[in-house]
């Protein structure tokens, strides 16, 4: 399954799993459609035979598609474009921008970068944690400050660049330090999407 066709899949999957939890009326169900929603992709994609890598990659789009719908069931009048690709700051190919939102006549307000994946995964009936979801990974928080450095150089300082995650790094990590040492010059916001 190519990478787009896999995308609507995901986010087919993701607003029926959003339209049973009612998460427009009840945004207390953000954590449960999260997890039910990588529940539902484990299984669907068979991510217990995958290795790491791979899976990674088919959480991240599914927490992009989680990111599309939360965005539609909650804030439906803003506007949102996914997958952009943005020369001046070389997010081209598979390094594009996930999303950007832009006004009503298109012109980019704010850049945002989703970094979310699954903290468990259920194999045979058996719960496995999974450590580093989201960013509690340090790499994965090292290629979204990267991310803000391309935009904010190759844009302009004045461009919103946000983060939007799964999970938030605890005080005492590594990430947590990095993203302070960034946050309010190269990230503007990070936000848990729960």
């Amino acid at each position: 399954m190519a990478v787009g066709q896999r995308y609507e899949v995901l986010l087919t999957l993701a607003r029926r799993i959003a339209k049973s939890l009612d998460i427009k009326r009840k945004p207390g169900n953000l954590r449960k459609f999260l997890d039910d929603v990588f529940d539902t992709v484990a299984s669907k994609f068979e991510l217990c035979k995958r290795g790491f890598q791979a899976r990674a990659a088919i959480y991240g789009e599914a927490f992009q598609a989680i990111f599309t719908v939360i965005v539609e069931e909650l804030f439906p009048d803003l506007r949102l474009i996914h997958g952009c690709e943005i020369e001046e700051a070389c997010l081209t190919g598979v390094g594009k921008a996930d999303f950007v939102a832009v006004d009503d006549k298109g012109r980019i307000l704010a850049v945002i970068e989703a970094k979310g994946s699954a903290d468990r995964i259920i194999c045979d009936g058996k719960v496995i944690r999974l450590p580093r979801p989201g960013l509690i990974r340090t790499d994965t928080t090292k290629k979204a400050i990267a991310n803000a450095a391309q935009v904010k150089y190759g844009i302009s300082m004045d461009m919103p660049y946000i983060i939007v995650t799964s999970h938030k790094p605890g005080p005492s990590s590594n990430s947590y330090c990095m993203l302070r040492l960034v946050e309010g010059k190269l990230v503007d916001l990070v936000i848990d999407v729960t």
